[in-house]
């Protein structure tokens, strides 16, 4: 996935119910995954790194699954199939604790959301229309508002930013207390407006992007 240290970029992510850092790390785990099970799976390099990680890690591995990425998926599992089937038929020491590697989607995905945050800072910091833009209908994920605060910026971004952050936040918990009064009797016959999925908005700024 290119930089996006142009602002433009970031616009063009930027709705009310989502985080533009969740969004765009969500979208290159995706291609990425995409990418190693179509082009890389003979890959000699590749297949030794899926095997010392045993595969994908199980929410990986499973977003591949519903990808319908048959036949990558399939030769990299009937090759740690083989191997392990291998290994079980050796001295029964099968047992004993081994070290498995990380996944190595969930090493890029680490990466590509620390390169994205220090990105946005990096744009928030000199562009004013990125700034209006997020003022207007941007927001951060609760995770991600307090690793971006946490980051090197003038004292000025920290604040401009923690300040819509904040803003932003408030809006979705008054939609989310909206919601909640209007379960009680008394109000159950108004019709729902657009706090209607403030619940689930919420689910998606405490814990992030579904997958």
């Amino acid at each position: 996935m290119p930089s996006l240290l142009d602002p433009e970029s970031f616009l063009e992510t930027f709705k009310p119910d989502r985080c533009p850092i969740c969004f765009v790390v969500h979208n290159y785990v995706y291609e990425h995954l995409k990418s190693v099970l179509d082009e890389s799976v003979t890959d000699p390099s590749t297949r030794e790194v899926l095997f010392k990680s045993k595969g994908f890690c199980r929410r990986h591995a499973w977003q591949a699954v519903q990808q319908r990425q048959i036949l990558g998926m399939a030769i990299i599992y009937g090759g740690l199939l083989d191997r392990e089937l291998k290994n079980l038929s050796k001295k029964p020491t099968f047992w004993r604790k081994h070290t498995t590697q990380a996944c190595p989607l969930c090493e890029s995905e680490k990466k590509r959301d620390q390169s994205c945050l220090q990105e946005f800072i990096h744009c928030f910091s000199r562009s004013e229309k990125l700034r209006q833009g997020f003022s207007e209908h941007g927001i951060l994920c609760l995770p991600h508002l307090e690793k971006a605060l946490a980051r090197k910026m003038p004292s000025r971004d920290r604040k401009w930013l923690y300040e819509m952050g904040k803003k932003a936040l408030e809006k979705l918990s008054q939609n989310l207390n909206e919601f909640l009064e209007k379960q009680d009797y008394h109000r159950s016959r108004e019709p729902l407006g657009t706090e209607w999925d403030a619940w689930i908005r919420a689910v998606r700024m405490i814990s992030g992007e579904r997958e």
